[in-house]
């Protein structure tokens, strides 16, 4: 019998306690997974989306590892910190990570290229900032 674990498949569901955006500015985090949608709440952006964050905040080293990582790292390798779930209708943060996404494959094409090793989008190292009203990674 098959045990479901064993599938490797994994869900695409964003996990953690909720965290308002505000409480995240200006604090370095790592973004593990998004997913970006329609807005239940129409007139809020121009887009008409919203981004949904799985973030973790997480504890960073001074020196990159052999992976060229930042962030401390469970036995596992996944980044050790606290998940947590925020949601935002800012079109620069959504534009930002489709953006991301976007370039992800013509970086890794240029890597393998020079017989560099791709890089995986997620996760990200950034942290997000408030100038005037509108929110940036940085």
């Amino acid at each position: 019998m098959a045990r479901f674990g064993d599938l490797g498949i994994e869900s695409g569901a964003i996990i953690g306690k909720g965290i308002e955006i505000e409480e995240l500015f200006g604090k370095r985090i790592l973004i593990e997974k998004t997913k970006i949608s329609k807005s239940k709440f129409t007139g809020k952006n121009n887009s008409g989306l919203r981004l949904q964050m799985q973030v973790v905040l997480a504890s960073f080293n001074e020196s990159a590892d052999s992976n060229g990582d930042f962030f401390v790292k469970k036995p596992d390798g996944t980044p050790d910190g606290e998940r947590r779930c925020c949601f935002t209708g800012s079109d620069i943060l959504i534009e930002g990570i489709q953006e991301a996404e976007a370039k992800i494959s013509t970086i890794n094409d240029e890597r393998a290229a020079k017989g560099e090793s791709p890089v995986e989008l997620y996760p990200i190292d950034t942290t997000i900032v408030k100038v005037g009203k509108c929110f940036n990674f940085t």
